[in-house]
């Protein structure tokens, strides 16, 4: 490890290399305040003096003596040495906000029998099931490349299309460590809520990677591919965020194009679902849904002892089916794919990481979204009371969590409890609520012929709502 002087970005790469993984993998916090002290560059007296103990508490504390079990003295540490708090086994900054999380979802129940929909216990009977999962849909998935060009254009969003001309950039090509690291700290700065700095540095980043794939071969290309493909997925992944769904689909099938050629049945999974979610938003949901379907059918996930990865993958399809049948307003099948989804999710020891983790709490994240979009707000709430927060993986996810709530409360006709939500999302997650979805649920609320709620306009007045 490199003794450049000053503090960790917490998206800094170095969290991928050995030493800080292993040291992650086996829950030493010691061991990963040393090395996050030497990457900074400081003696055990300098940090010490940064955070007021002593150099032989600083060495106590690196061996995991006491008082390293005091969650204060963790969070001084995290705080000075930039180490992500849950790397300190803290939780992150958003579990510690419970008022934000009571307001949000604190509410009581209607009579579930007079609001819930027909149809949304029960995952269907098992022959439903086996059509569902065989990938059988009204729509094959033939030509998605070149339908994406029949996708509305969205509002027009600054350096986006720099990502569609990355692969004829003539840059030196990046070695697989750089690449390797580069895509890492893309990924952390994508789940940090950090889209702005990602359209600044993605386009540099597949111009490199492309260099680099056209100058090797064999296995390093392989290598170099998947890398292309997470990139891409991240590229694809931004747009959406950012609201320029034509882009968005076209960066998905080069994804997928790259992952193809990998023969990684992970990453092709990764690449399909963002085709299949830029499908989805532009309406193809039966396309989309086909897509999913087959893709997740192909990793045999439930034969034997699937790896985690691909069981997480699995899950992963299964959820954005779930929404895309919500959206179509099939309300059965949207229930037998998040049941599929929660039955990966119970498969899993711990929460798979990336681009799009997935857990229990990804699963009831999306139930929220589901239930709201087929009218069941009650469910739909009960959802958002069940997440556990402090197992969602990242601000990205917490952000989304606050925004689905708030769409909940704003169904539901409380469209104060969903502007405290909204308000939430802008205090952990401030980029979120920029996004124009947002924007436009924001507008909605404030045009609504109803009292303004407290806090919404100037909410409004800071994300460009007129």
């Amino acid at each position: 490890m490199g003794a450049a002087v000053g503090r960790l970005d917490p998206a800094d790469p170095i969290w991928a290399s050995p030493a800080p993984r292993h040291a992650l993998d086996r829950h030493d916090a010691g061991a990963v305040i040393r090395l996050a002290r030497q990457v900074a560059g400081w003696t055990q007296a300098e940090l010490g003096a940064r955070c007021g103990y002593s150099a032989s508490t600083i060495s106590r504390l690196e061996r995991g003596q006491p008082p390293l079990h005091l969650v204060d003295v963790r969070r001084r540490l995290a705080e000075v040495l930039s180490i992500p708090p849950e790397h300190l086994g803290l939780s992150p900054t958003w579990v510690q906000h419970a008022a934000d999380l009571a307001t949000i979802t604190t509410w009581t129940r209607p009579d579930p029998d007079r609001l819930r929909e027909p149809g949304m216990s029960g995952g269907g009977d098992p022959m439903r099931r086996r059509i569902l999962l065989g990938g059988i849909a009204a729509a094959t998935v033939a030509g998605v490349a070149s339908a994406a060009g029949t996708a509305a254009a969205a509002a027009p969003t600054g350096g986006l299309e720099r990502l569609l001309f990355a692969a004829t950039r003539p840059v030196p090509p990046l070695d697989g460590q750089t690449g390797s690291g580069q895509v890492v700290a893309a990924s952390r700065a994508y789940a940090a809520g950090r889209y702005t700095h990602l359209t600044q540095v993605l386009p540099e980043l597949l111009a490199g990677l492309h260099a680099a794939h056209d100058a090797v071969a064999g296995r390093q290309r392989d290598t170099v591919a998947g890398l292309l493909a997470r990139a891409y997925v991240l590229a694809s992944s931004l747009c959406t965020k950012l609201g320029d769904d034509a882009i968005g689909w076209v960066l998905a099938d080069r994804a997928l194009t790259a992952a193809q050629t990998t023969g990684d049945p992970v990453v092709t999974a990764s690449a399909a679902h963002t085709v299949a979610i830029a499908m989805r938003r532009v309406g193809h949901h039966a396309g989309a849904i086909s897509l999913l379907t087959t893709t997740a059918s192909r990793l045999g996930a439930d034969r034997g002892h699937a790896p985690a990865a691909v069981v997480a993958a699995f899950g992963n399809l299964m959820c954005t089916a779930a929404y895309s049948a919500a959206q179509a307003g099939d309300t059965g099948s949207a229930t037998t794919y998040l049941d599929e989804a929660a039955v990966a999710a119970a498969r899993l020891p711990q929460a798979s990481t990336g681009v799009v983790p997935f857990s229990s709490s990804t699963v009831a994240t999306y139930r929220i979204g589901v239930h709201t979009t087929l009218g069941d707000t009650a469910a739909a709430l009960d959802a958002a009371r069940s997440v556990t927060v402090a197992a969602l993986p990242s601000p990205e996810r917490y952000g989304r969590y606050c925004v689905d709530t708030a769409r909940a409360w704003a169904a539901h006709g409380r469209p104060d409890r969903a502007v405290q939500a909204l308000l939430a999302t802008e205090r952990h997650v401030p980029e979120e609520v920029h996004r124009p979805s947002v924007r436009d649920l924001v507008s909605g609320l404030l045009y609504a012929p109803t009292a303004t709620p407290e806090g919404l306009r100037g909410l409004a007045g800071r994300i460009g709502v007129a």
